[in-house]
């Protein structure tokens, strides 16, 4: 066996090569109406409308694009260390923070791509480019060339490619069916939520919810450090704190030893906290009361609500009626914001949402039925969670081993 720095040992066999000798950068001339190629974390490279974009985001301005052919080896510079690395299937331009390679005859460029994201994956590579520029994150040519990479015979490259395309792709097939089945289980409780707002306006009235408000306030942004707070120090929260109905205390950044805290905004056990800015529709406007575990050291940010009710209305019913799909819509309605910038919610479209007006003793029963339904949702999901997490290892185990030569993918069985 020989041995590789980063990937440990090799069958004698297979001869190892730097990748300034294996690897040809090209700076190709952008094609006539070419599409925008993007390189994704599970590896596939493609055009950008043959996927919805949840890698990276090419840039709007196309200043410096260059030309990408199919079969061309795409590095995403940036994205990766995050698996953005593969072979386009596609003839496209894209963006100057991507680097396009060829190789000579004797190299299958999709077995030169699964061991780069296996060196990614593994830290290897962050920590040659952390030798080469203190502080670099960029997965930069100067980088790549310095890699030692496996040359196993060109039969031997292709038969391990193919195995390889072969079990990510089923593997990537059954994480989006995790994906899908997640998102159904949430979609069920949220179809839950408005079935109950439905049916609460209809035996009942529905009044404005500013009828409802003792007061809404904004908090406070001073310029805070980007860390978390230690326990002896104040934090701000972020604008997403609150993001998807959840409270996440960790969404928020240290006050500075020398500003002095504004006591008044410091966060509370049974406080409704509402979003007020965000780049997402789907963001803005959502809604949690925090929980009897809240640090104590937390501060309101200004791009947040704190949404104070009447002795009479239960704060978790709200922020569980927040979510159904009619305040939904009209939150969307009521938000302002030019193209392109931040959406903002205005307090008098909070105060004009249509609440039910319905008793105490009713609002908590419908809230604790909704509770026991969404702690079922949330196990389901971290269920899901924790087998994608399972598939995801297995795939990057999967890849170790074949580029590595520990396993024969001629009798290998595959992914089940």
């Amino acid at each position: 066996m020989t041995f590789v720095e980063g990937m440990g040992q090799m069958p004698e066999r297979w001869r190892v090569e730097r990748a300034r000798w294996l690897l040809c950068r090209k700076r190709r001339p952008v094609p006539a109406e070419a599409g925008v190629i993007t390189a994704f974390r599970d590896g596939q490279v493609t055009l950008r409308q043959n996927r919805r974009t949840d890698g990276f985001t090419e840039a709007i301005q196309e200043f410096g694009y260059q030309g990408v052919r199919k079969g061309d080896l795409v590095v995403h510079a940036m994205d990766g260390f995050a698996g953005a690395i593969g072979v386009s299937d596609s003839d496209g331009k894209s963006s100057p923070v991507v680097h396009v390679y060829t190789a000579s005859d004797d190299v299958d460029l999709r077995f030169v791509a699964y061991v780069l994201r296996h060196l990614a994956g593994a830290g290897f590579v962050s920590s040659l480019a952390k030798g080469i520029r203190e502080r670099s994150t960029s997965f930069d040519p100067a980088t790549l060339a310095r890699l030692m990479l496996p040359v196993p015979p060109l039969h031997e490259q292709r038969r391990i490619a193919d195995f390889l395309d072969a079990e990510t792709a089923r593997i990537d097939r059954l994480l989006r069916l995790r994906q899908r089945q997640g998102d159904l289980e949430r979609c069920r409780l949220l179809a839950r939520i408005s079935e109950i707002y439905e049916k609460a306006t209809r035996q009942s009235a529905a009044v404005r919810l500013g009828y409802l408000l003792r007061s809404i306030e904004q908090g406070w942004s001073p310029q805070c450090e980007d860390r978390l707070a230690e326990d002896h120090e104040f934090g701000v929260l972020k604008a997403g704190c609150v993001n998807g109905g959840i409270f996440r205390p960790k969404e928020h950044k240290a006050l500075p030893a020398a500003v002095e805290p504004r006591t008044e905004y410091i966060v509370r056990p049974g406080d409704l906290l509402m979003s007020r800015a965000s780049g997402s529709l789907d963001l803005i406007g959502s809604a949690a009361v925090l929980p009897a575990e809240v640090p104590t050291n937390l501060i309101l940010c200004d791009k947040v609500y704190r949404l104070r009710m009447l002795p009479s209305v239960d704060p978790h019913f709200v922020a569980l009626m927040l979510r159904s799909h009619p305040i939904r819509e009209a939150i969307k309605l009521g938000t302002s914001g030019a193209e392109g910038m931040a959406n903002n919610l205005p307090t008098r479209t909070i105060r004009d949402l249509r609440m039910p007006l319905i008793s105490s003793d009713e609002q908590r029963r419908f809230a604790a039925a909704l509770h026991d339904q969404e702690g079922d949702v949330a196990q389901a999901v971290s269920l899901l969670n924790r087998s994608t997490s399972l598939m995801r290892e297995r795939r990057e185990a999967l890849i170790a081993a074949a580029v590595t030569g520990q396993v024969d993918v001629a009798t290998t069985r595959g992914a089940a």
